[in-house]
Formats: structure tokens, C-alpha cells, sequence
């Protein structure tokens, strides 16, 4: 993967302490929250596409415990104080005169992160640090394709809303039509909605079979894309071994990986 297309900094990335201001469900599955911290004042928006952590209290606690100081990049709790955990999720929108900042979260099976948010409410105390990562999409492009899974499509709307003016193909795979929904700054018409029920398919099998399907448009073209890791690798092969698409002509996200929890960050897929 060529240096262009991703950031990699290994510096540790600034923490906010937020807390909850608004909460409002989009979907069953999907829930946006609206962050706010006086300290957000210092937050410095990335390129589309990064990514944030966010410190999530453990269970049966309201609010992410401080720790009492940092041993290098560990931090040290007091005695008895569960440490809590991190997530990694998409900064979607910062507002710097208000000083908030928007996330969607997801419900994704029986996790720590899902279980969290099913009862987070506003005015519960949590933690983001970052951003880091993200993607400038070049401009030379002829034409364009984002690919994202419902854990993608956060970060494939400001992929999306930073392309420029040329033939776009978006698709977008969640798991039913409950889970269709507006999308900011991005036409209605743009994204086409694949569906796993009621067929039952398994994450990332309706995205691999529209893309086998597809025709690209002749010309240069970018393919970005953040999925499930397994599905991810099966596109990125078959774009490169049978359509002839130049690996760096690609970004590819692995965000999570069917029968792991906490699928860790940087998969690219391309060992």
C-alpha cells in the first residue's frame, strides 16, 4: 500500500473527557451521539475516513474512570477501579463553536460496545482520543468506488462527500431495510442498499457477489472500502488477480472480523 493512502502516526493521540449531550436512535441498530467537552476546543478534525477511540466505562459504571496517572503509555487505575476498554469508531461531524462532536454507533451482536450502548444515556461521562488515520482521495480519478458494511458507512460518507466531481458507485450493505437511512450530504440516489435478510446471508457476502457482478468504467480508478476482514481480503484479491486493479489504486479496511471481538486496528489486507 503506498505511503499516500495511509497515515500511520505513532505518537499517542490526544484525549478529550465528553459526555453525552444527545442521543437519538436512526435505526434498530444504529444510534447517533452527540459528544460535548469544553476541552474539545483543542480537537483538530482529520482526513476523511479516520478514526477515534472511544474509552467506555466497564459494566454496571456511568462513567469512564480517570485514571490516577500514565506509566509510559499505560494508564494506572486506583485500586479496585475496573480499567475500562476502547472502541474504535468515526469522528462523522465536529462542530468547533458548539464543541461537538458526532458519532454513530452500532449495535453489533452481544459486545461490550453494544451492551454499553444499549444503556448509555445523555449526560454519561466518556472519553475520545484521536483522530489519526484517514484518506485524501486523489483527484485524477475517472471514477470512483466505496464499498462499506454497517460498520463502514460512517466513514464512507465523509469518503464520499470529499470525492470530486466524476461517476461515483456506492454500496452500501447492512442487514436489512430497517437499517436504510438518510445519509448527510449524499444524495439518495447515490448508495445502493444490499440486504443480507431475510436470505440470511452471511456479512460481507452481498457486497463480494455486486462487486463480482459489477462492470468497472474503463479509465483510472479508486476503490475505497471498510468491511468485514475476510470479505475485504476476497474483493481486494479479485479486483487485483481479475479485473487488473493496481493495489495502489486501493484503500482496504478490515474493521472487523466474524468470530473475533476487538478485531485490532490497521487491517489493510495486504500481507
Amino acid at each position: 500500500m503506498s505511503e499516500h493512502l495511509h497515515k500511520r502516526p505513532h505518537r499517542l493521540p490526544p484525549r478529550y473527557p465528553v459526555t453525552i449531550r444527545r442521543l437519538q436512535w436512526l435505526t434498530p441498530r444504529v444510534a447517533n451521539l452527540v459528544l460535548h467537552g469544553p476541552e474539545l476546543s483543542g480537537f483538530e478534525p482529520a482526513d476523511p475516513g479516520s478514526h477515534i477511540k472511544l474509552i467506555l466505562p466497564p459494566p454496571g459504571v456511568t462513567d469512564t474512570p480517570q485514571p490516577l496517572r500514565h506509566e509510559g503509555r499505560r494508564p494506572v487505575f486506583a485500586e479496585g477501579v475496573t480499567p475500562p476498554f476502547l472502541r474504535t469508531y468515526t469522528p462523522l461531524r465536529y462542530n468547533a463553536e458548539t464543541l461537538e462532536l458526532e458519532v454513530e454507533m452500532l449495535l453489533h451482536g452481544d459486545s461490550p460496545a453494544s451492551n454499553w450502548l444499549r444503556s448509555a444515556r445523555p449526560g454519561h461521562n466518556i472519553i475520545a482520543a484521536g483522530p489519526r488515520g484517514g484518506w485524501v482521495p486523489p483527484q485524477d480519478g475517472d471514477w470512483y468506488v466505496v464499498l462499506a458494511d454497517d460498520t463502514g458507512i460512517p466513514a464512507a460518507v465523509q469518503v464520499l462527500q470529499a470525492l470530486p466531481d466524476r461517476p461515483v458507485t456506492a454500496l452500501f450493505e447492512v442487514v436489512d431495510e430497517r437499517e436504510r437511512r438518510p445519509l448527510p450530504a449524499v444524495p439518495d440516489d447515490l448508495p445502493c442498499w444490499l440486504y443480507r435478510e431475510p436470505q440470511g446471508l452471511t456479512a460481507g457476502v452481498p457486497l463480494e457477489q455486486a462487486v463480482r457482478e459489477s462492470q468497472l468504467p474503463a479509465g483510472r480508478g479508486y476503490v475505497w472500502m471498510a468491511l468485514e476482514a475476510g470479505a475485504m481480503r476476497r474483493i481486494r484479491r479479485h479486483l487485483i488477480e481479475d479485473r487488473g486493479l493496481l493495489p495502489e489504486c486501493m484503500v482496504t479496511r478490515g474493521y472487523w472480523k466474524l468470530g473475533t471481538s476487538d478485531h485490532p486496528d490497521g487491517d489493510y489486507g495486504t500481507e
